[in-house]
């Protein structure tokens, strides 16, 4: 019981899983320019709805119902050479935002910082922290 409340007080905390990467990896700085954004689209529906089996007839007979948004997605690409002269496409994690948001915190930053695996160039971290504010 003691131990349960004091888990509760005290709930544990979770390690960024790239840490690793923004201590010991090679820092790469970006200009915003150098970034090309590539957008796609997905469909997000709220939550409690109608039941699933209303759903499902409704998607059936092709009725999209009203609780079902068009929703943006974006990612960043930009181009990387390595040490023995490789070319790798660097690809952001998605980026739940839309084209015109993500261009205006690009502009507005105007750099980003690339966290590589100096054993493996493969190996990566985007901080787009500033994504988030």
């Amino acid at each position: 019981m003691l131990k349960r409340l004091i888990g509760l007080l005290f709930p544990p905390t979770r390690q960024d899983p790239n840490a690793r990467l923004k201590m010991t990896g090679n820092r790469i700085t970006v200009n915003a320019a150098d970034f090309t954004v590539f957008t796609s689209n997905y469909y997000e529906e709220a939550d409690n709805t109608d039941s699933l089996e209303v759903r499902m007839l409704d998607g059936l007979i092709g009725h999209q119902t009203d609780h079902v948004r068009e929703r943006e997605i974006c990612y960043l690409s930009c181009a990387y050479q390595a040490d023995n002269n490789t070319h790798i496409e660097l690809l952001s994690p998605y980026i739940y935002k839309d084209r015109v948001t993500v261009n205006f915190l690009l502009e507005r930053h105007q750099q980003i910082s690339i966290y590589l695996n100096p054993a493996d160039c493969r190996e990566y971290y985007f901080d787009l922290d500033f994504m988030n504010a």
